[in-house]
Order: C-alpha cells, then structure tokens, then sequence
C-alpha cells in the first residue's frame, strides 16, 4: 500500500489512526490523493499528458462504476458503507480539478483557497465542495458530487478539444 504524504493526511480523508479503510466493493481503487503523494514524495510527475488524460478518463469510469454502488447504499440508508467511496470519488474529483489547471495538490489545509484560484471548474465550486466535506456520508452530498463530476467532466473534454486546435 502506498504511503501518503502528511500534508494529504487531513480529515475528512484520512481520520487520526483510521488510514487503511478497506472495502472490497469500494470501485474507486487510488486511496485518496495517492497520486499527489507520489509526487510529494518522490519528487516524480504524474507523467506525460497522454498519462494524467488516461488517469483521469480512469477517475471518471470509476465514479460512474461507484455512483451505481451508492445510490444502493443510499437507497438503503447506509451512511457508513457510503462514506468511503464518497471520500475516494471527493479526493479523484479534487484531483482532476487541480490537473485540469495544470497543477497538483501538495496541500489539502488551504484547499478552499487552492480550487479558489483555479480557473477551469465548475460554477459554485467552493461552496458545493464546502457542503459536500461536511457531509460526505449524506444523500444530498452523493447528488452535489455526482453533479460536479458530470459538469468537470464536460469541462475535461471541452479543454481536450480547445487544446487540440
């Protein structure tokens, strides 16, 4: 398992003492920002753009896979086999963002401030991620998520197509 970096180790992401939650039907398999402790870590990149846009179109087919899973568990009322895949879809969501700017997140304490500054993201952005933090295990959260990964990725694909002229 992959170590990650203390300045990614913040709550609600990683509780004090509580960092290998497991599930086996979790499909959202990266622990949250395993991807910027890489980088923090051993100073290496994401890799090229051809990379980073695999891991992302990787990111999206997974929330999509996880979304199906939590409206279950939603369904059912289960917060607490909710809050993990949530977490893992919040961190990949993050993740994207900050990739989409061309930059990566060494720190989750300023988060707010971080996907403040960027300019490719979606309407509203802090204050639907504020709620979501909060929340991550409520049904009202999984539905604000599920809207921010349906409108970064419209966002993704029309930065790919933009760029590619």
């Amino acid at each position: 398992m992959s170590r990650i970096h203390e300045n990614l180790l913040n709550p609600p992401f990683y509780m004090e003492g509580n960092n290998e939650i497991e599930q086996d039907s979790i499909m959202i398999k990266n622990k949250p920002f395993s991807f910027e402790s890489l980088h923090l870590l051993e100073e290496s990149s994401i890799g090229s753009q051809e990379v980073r846009d695999k891991i992302i179109q990787e990111m999206f087919l997974q929330w999509k896979e996880e979304s199906d899973l939590l409206t279950g568990y939603f369904r059912l009322r289960n917060r607490k086999a909710a809050l993990e895949p949530m977490l893992r879809g919040l961190a990949n969501f993050i993740s994207i963002t900050t990739w989409l700017n061309g930059k990566i997140l060494t720190n989750i304490n300023d988060l707010l401030n971080e996907l403040d500054s960027l300019t490719i993201k979606p309407i509203n952005l802090n204050e639907r991620i504020s709620f979501v933090i909060k929340q991550p295990d409520h049904y009202h959260s999984f539905i604000q998520l599920s809207g921010l990964y349906t409108e970064l990725e419209k966002l993704y694909y029309k930065q790919k197509i933009t760029s590619s002229k």
